[in-house]
C-alpha cells in the first residue's frame, strides 16, 4: 500500500471541522508561485522544511495533484498566522524547532537536506505502532518537557492532519478529485460507496 492510499480515508477522522466560507476563501487566495513565496508566520528555513515534509506526505501522482500543487504550505502559513492565538502559535513553533533539531542539517543549511532525510524522519515517527502513537498523543510537555520524541511526533502528526484537511478543502481537489455534487438530489441509503461515488469520498 502506498502512502497516498494509506492517507486516503483520514480526512473524515482527523478532528478538523468543515471549512467555513472564510477559510475556503483564504485557501483559494494562496496562489503564489513556489519560488516567490515569502512566509508570514514561518521563517524561510521553516517554510522550506514544511514544504518538503508536506510534499512527501501528499505527493503528486500520475492522476492526482499533490499538496504543493494546491498551495497547502502557503495556506497553512496564512491560516496559522491569522487564526491561531499566541499560545497555539508558540506550541507550533516549538514543534518545528524540535523537527529541525532532528534533521541532519550541516553548516550549508536546510537547502542541503536530501529527500531521504525528510523521508527517514517521517518513517521514524509516523510509522510507529498504534500503541506508541497513543503514548505520544497523551504526552503533556508541562509534565515532561524533555521528551523530544513525543514533541516531534505531535508536530509531524499535526502537519500531516492539517495538510490533509487543507488538501481536501482546496477547490481543485474538492471538485476534480473527490466526489462533488453542489446540488445534491435524492438520498440513497445503504448502497455501496463504489455505486454511489465510484469509491470516492464526498467533497462536501
Amino acid at each position: 500500500m502506498n502512502r497516498r492510499n494509506a492517507l486516503k480515508g483520514l480526512g473524515l477522522s482527523i478532528g478538523y471541522t468543515i471549512a467555513t466560507p472564510t477559510i475556503i476563501s483564504m485557501l483559494q487566495s494562496c496562489k503564489t508561485e513556489a519560488d516567490l513565496w515569502t512566509p508570514i508566520f514561518f521563517t524561510m528555513d521553516e517554510g522550506i522544511i514544511l514544504k518538503n515534509l508536506i510534499d512527501l506526505i501528499l505527493p503528486k501522482t500520475q492522476n492526482t495533484p499533490g499538496a504543493l500543487d494546491v498551495n497547502v504550505p502557503e495556506f497553512l502559513d496564512l491560516y496559522i498566522s491569522k487564526t491561531y492565538d499566541e499560545l497555539k502559535q508558540k506550541k507550533y513553533k516549538e514543534g518545528l524547532t524540535a523537527i529541525i533539531k532532528a534533521l541532519p542539517i550541516t553548516e550549508k543549511g536546510v537547502s542541503d537536506l536530501e529527500t531521504e532525510n525528510y523521508d527517514a524522519l517521517l518513517a521514524k515517527y509516523l510509522k510507529i505502532s498504534k500503541e506508541q502513537q497513543l503514548v505520544y498523543r497523551d504526552y503533556n510537555d508541562e509534565k515532561d518537557p524533555e521528551n523530544e520524541d513525543a514533541i516531534i511526533f505531535q508536530a509531524l502528526d499535526n502537519i500531516r492532519n492539517s495538510s490533509i484537511w487543507a488538501f481536501r478543502t482546496s477547490e481543485q481537489i474538492g471538485e476534480n478529485v473527490l466526489a462533488y455534487d453542489p446540488i445534491p438530489g435524492s438520498q440513497k441509503g445503504c448502497i455501496p460507496l463504489n455505486e454511489a461515488t465510484g469509491g470516492k469520498a464526498w467533497s462536501l
